[in-house]
């Protein structure tokens, strides 16, 4: 168990919104919108982040900071995508409105107390955690989405590269 914000996990943190927008900023529609085998598209990847960043990011770690071992809710994220009305609202504005919370959220954590990050509950379905566990597991949720980003991005280029797709088949 941790105790201590990974320095990497705050970087990330705060650099995905920079990645979603280089990644998804400028691909014209269909690229964002057409779904992978698993049913979600880049754009459905980008609502689920921006869905569960308040619940997850802020509300577990006030949770914890706010209470003596409290019970941490496990987050359903197909309900929290689907309630939130995100996933049908165009890139830009999501993009736009996921910089502008995460970066209300980096400065709200980077504000907290060191000692506080040691504060715990218990998670549902993990058992004990504490706020720098959440936070250090959101930066890594972040960077699993960013991977299944660009594998949903990857074969709309790959059946492109010709010749080059034959002699090099799994440059990944």
């Amino acid at each position: 168990m941790t105790t201590a914000l990974a320095m990497t996990a705050m970087e990330i943190l705060e650099a995905t919104p920079r990645t979603l927008r280089g990644l998804l900023g400028t691909l014209p529609a269909e690229a964002v919108t057409d779904a992978g085998e698993e049913g979600w598209s880049p754009r459905d990847v980008l609502a689920h982040l921006l869905s569960v960043q308040e619940p997850a990011m802020i509300g577990r770690v006030t949770l914890m900071l706010d209470n003596d071992e409290p019970p941490v809710p496990n987050i359903d994220e197909e309900a929290a995508l689907v309630n939130s009305g995100y996933r049908d609202r165009p890139v830009h504005e999501l993009l736009n409105m996921f910089a502008k919370q995460r970066a209300a959220a980096v400065a709200w954590v980077q504000g907290l107390p060191p000692d506080s990050l040691a504060r715990g509950g218990r998670h549902e379905v993990a058992g004990r955690i504490t706020a720098a566990d959440q936070l250090n597991h959101f930066a890594y949720h972040d960077l699993a989405h960013i991977r299944q980003i660009c594998s949903l991005l990857t074969p709309r280029v790959e059946r492109a590269r010709g010749a080059m797709g034959e002699a090099f088949p799994d440059t990944g």
